[in-house]
């Protein structure tokens, strides 16, 4: 089969971590049909200003669906039932939403260690931001403990659960690469080139499949859709009938 997808997301999007769970549970199925899976950190709140999106939980009807029907529903799906926002309210995301050293972290990883590694820092601080008692990691104290206790099995199953996947020496280079230049120019760069391929949220997903052909994908709900277009084998949503015979109603 073959072909790659790319997904642009921020720590900031529930959404955006529901779509990086799924890639993630999917990536070795993927990666044995040799389609390759990348991970880009994008800042969503400039990039929905430029695309003029809005966010959507500022309409009043949607916050309330959100929060009480929507959310709920979709982190049972997603495996993750605990998962909310700061104290519970969607609007603080507004102050600890600003995710740019974090994400720079993030590329100071994927500059420095395996895929493996720089997934699993994903992984770890998309729980750190969304997991009670959330850590308000867009600060460099809070982000530098959290990448501290980020245990060694997130990316080796094979290690103990007390282990630690960084070091403090690791720590101080990763925090020294994220306020470096380099790293903050390749997250402008990175949301500059979402927007040049249509994003206005995350998690914004562009696959290419074995033909060569490219196409958007908005969303964690997508993922039938893109396997269709990849042309890979899935279970498609199935109604499966009673178990016992249903009484007609007279």
């Amino acid at each position: 089969m073959g072909g790659h997808i790319d997904c642009y997301t921020d720590l900031n999007s529930i959404y955006g971590y529901f779509g990086f769970l799924r890639l993630l549970e999917h990536a070795d199925a993927l990666r044995a049909h040799g389609v390759g899976v990348d991970f880009h950190p994008v800042y969503l709140p400039d990039l929905q200003q430029r695309s003029g999106n809005r966010v959507i939980w500022t309409v009043k009807a949607r916050q309330h669906w959100l929060e009480n029907y929507e959310l709920p529903r979709s982190k049972r799906d997603f495996g993750v039932p605990e998962a909310n926002p700061p104290d519970g309210d969607l609007n603080n995301l507004f102050t600890v939403g600003q995710t740019q050293l974090p994400l720079r972290a993030l590329l100071a990883i994927k500059n420095t260690y395996p895929a493996d590694v720089y997934n699993a820092a994903w992984r770890w601080l998309y729980r750190c931001f969304w997991t009670p008692p959330q850590q308000p990691i867009k600060e460099e104290g809070p982000l530098r403990e959290a990448l501290l206790a980020m245990p060694g099995h997130f990316s080796d199953n094979t290690k103990n659960e007390e282990s630690r996947q960084f070091s403090a020496g690791d720590v101080d280079k990763i925090m020294a690469l994220a306020k470096d230049k380099r790293m903050k120019d390749t997250l402008r760069r990175n949301t500059d080139e979402a927007l040049k391929r249509g994003a206005f949220g995350a998690p914004w997903i562009m696959v290419r499949n074995s033909s060569g052909a490219v196409e958007p994908f908005f969303g964690s709900d997508r993922f039938a859709q893109i396997y269709e277009f990849l042309g890979l084998p899935y279970s498609p949503l199935k109604l499966l009938p009673p178990t016992e015979p249903v009484k007609a109603k007279l």
